[in-house]
């Protein structure tokens, strides 16, 4: 049987969830892409899904219809996602039950357009917020109307639920991310001389798309200020694990300061692959400006490393200072600098941390649990039938 005529319910089949998103793991590799990828392969065992994004992705279970809308011109993607969405919508709207949409407030296109067709069409649909800048939403009372016609919220953290009901008055749900985080029996000492560190070597570890919202620039500016001579006395190496739009200008700029053996970048590596990494390393760096829910922290606390962070709210509700690690001020390099010192020349401190760590292991092993929050959180919207129309 395939996937379309799985999806086509008789009474006794189930009503599928549409799912839209823009990127897809492993076409992308950002946090939310690989949450989604994720996600949805999980999703997919209690309900049909039709998964539309700008990946051209295949999934191996039956009951995923997967569709790549991008745009084969490069240009004039807006124009093929509402192509591509209306399409879908029409073609199965008797067996959409539910339609799931990604929200962010930063994002200039909105799916409105599919707000305006649910509605014509009597299909429900939810918001789940996970934009962590939380931009006003310009222009805001169309913002309004997409969270007013909502048929369920969902924010990944309490500052998203707090700030999205200060802004429209509706209830959100907090239901926090998580991946199925993995782990390895591969000792520290053969995963360093796979990757050709050292044993002896102290590794801090960035993990993460290395763009401006995430700060690796601040860290690398960090390093600068403590300087390649303390860096080498020590045996520290820096580990950049991602890829994104500054990492061209960041290794011609540590090459240029001869940092380059002791400041590495690894460039992108499967999500499959990325437990090594924290196996491996001492610590974790987070410096990011913004985050929703860092996922990529909670896997490795969940891998028992210390960490240091930027001391904004969706870090700092994870991170403890002074228990599992230490918080600094976004966006300031001295301050971070000092921080990563302390940990270099305190390895009881570090130790300390990494027991706390540990210890949170099971706080942030609820995949399984938060997908079923997701479930009854769909089943309860689609068990009340048809939405109400417009007007």
């Amino acid at each position: 049987m395939n996937g379309s005529e799985r999806i086509r319910p008789d009474g006794s089949q189930k009503k599928c969830i549409l799912f839209l998103n823009a990127g897809l793991y492993p076409c992308t590799t950002g946090g939310i892409e690989i949450f989604h990828y994720y996600f949805v392969k999980a999703l997919s065992v209690h309900f049909p899904l039709i998964v539309l994004s700008t990946c051209d992705q295949q999934f191996s279970e039956p009951s995923i219809i997967s569709k790549s809308i991008a745009s084969p011109i490069g240009r004039g993607q807006t124009a093929f996602t509402i192509y591509y969405h209306t399409k879908y919508l029409l073609k199965y709207r008797n067996q959409i039950g539910l339609i799931h949409i990604p929200y962010a407030s930063e994002n200039l296109f909105q799916y409105y357009h599919v707000m305006v067709m649910a509605r014509l069409l009597g299909i429900p649909y939810i918001l789940r917020i996970s934009g962590g800048r939380m931009y006003p939403g310009r222009p805001d009372f169309l913002h309004a109307q997409y969270f007013r016609y909502a048929h369920g919220i969902i924010g990944v953290s309490n500052p998203i639920k707090e700030e999205y009901e200060r802004r429209y008055g509706r209830e959100i749900r907090l239901i926090p991310s998580y991946l199925p985080f993995l782990t390895t029996d591969l000792s520290k000492e053969k995963l360093r001389r796979a990757h050709n560190i050292a044993t002896g070597r102290l590794v801090f570890l960035y993990l993460g798309s290395v763009k401006k919202l995430k700060g690796p620039d601040v860290l690398v500016e960090a390093l600068t200020l403590i300087g390649k001579s303390y860096l080498r006395e020590k045996q520290v190496v820096v580990l950049f694990v991602g890829g994104g739009e500054l990492e061209a200008t960041l290794r011609a700029g540590i090459k240029d300061n001869g940092m380059d053996d002791v400041i590495r970048f690894v460039g992108k590596v499967p999500y499959e692959c990325v437990h090594e990494y924290y196996r491996l390393a001492d610590v974790f760096v987070i410096p990011s400006l913004f985050e929703a829910r860092p996922l990529a922290l909670a896997e490795a606390l969940y891998n028992g490393l210390p960490a240091i962070g930027s001391d904004i709210s969706t870090i700092s509700n994870t991170i403890r200072h002074e228990v599992n690690g230490l918080l600094v001020p976004p966006e300031d390099p001295a301050r971070l600098a000092d921080a990563i010192r302390i940990l270099v020349e305190d390895p009881s401190r570090r130790e300390k941390y990494a027991k706390a760590s540990r210890g949170q292991k099971e706080e942030f092993d609820n995949f399984n649990t938060m997908v079923m929050d997701y479930v009854t959180m769909y089943r309860e919207i689609m068990s009340r039938g048809k939405a109400n129309g417009i007007g």
